[in-house]
């Protein structure tokens, strides 16, 4: 909430900033009859999306998509009562269109400050249990490193059959290798498996 507020004043304040380099009325563009009818639009389209126990993340991103429709209907609607009350004259018509279209702008400031402050939330939401899995791995990784194989205890066959594996032979391949049947390179996996407690080959890398 508090960084949204930021980032409003600081658009607020280098719009103004704007206005003064280039010798323009800053307050035409921040009318408060035309901002208070823009929020009373964004609030009266965000009601049929609202719920109860809804997260204020939710409403942000409700409010986020309805903010442009808000800013487009009060737009049209100034344009359109412009030129039925002939307010709209061909010497002034490009600076009535401006002044009419400042709703599109207050839309435009809403959805980009609540879309990347709904970013900003998803990211750290997403960092939280990443961060949980990352620290997950390495303390597996560890719990592997601290628990050394004691080869000692293979006889030279299994020895030279668990060399191979840990280089990602298959039986057939080691058998190949060490002019052995295949069905002796599984009997030498399973001797190896039971005398260094380990269930898959995976843990001989």
């Amino acid at each position: 909430m508090k960084r949204t507020i930021k980032k409003l004043a600081a658009m607020v304040l280098y719009m103004i900033f704007l206005c003064c380099l280039l010798k323009t009325e800053a307050l035409l563009l921040f009318s408060p009859k035309y901002i208070g009818m823009f929020l009373a639009g964004c609030i009266i389209l965000c009601i049929p999306y609202l719920e109860k126990g809804m997260r204020w993340e939710d409403v942000k991103t409700i409010f986020r998509k309805n903010a442009i429709m808000a800013g487009y209907l009060e737009t049209f609607m100034l344009i359109y009562v412009s030129m039925i009350q002939n307010r709209i004259l061909l010497e002034t018509l490009m600076a009535e269109l401006a002044l009419d279209i400042r709703p599109l702008f207050y839309g435009f400031v809403c959805y980009v400050i609540l879309k990347e402050e709904s970013r900003t939330q998803i990211q750290e939401d997403k960092k939280k249990p990443m961060d949980e899995d990352r620290d997950a791995e390495a303390g597996a990784e560890k719990r592997e490193k601290k628990r050394e194989l004691d080869f000692s205890k293979l006889t030279r066959a299994e020895k030279q059959v668990a060399e191979l594996a840990r280089r990602g032979l298959t039986n057939r391949e080691i058998g190949e290798e060490l002019f052995i049947s295949e069905a002796t390179v599984k009997k030498h996996m399973s001797n190896i498996f039971d005398k260094l407690e380990i269930d898959s080959r995976r843990e001989l890398r």
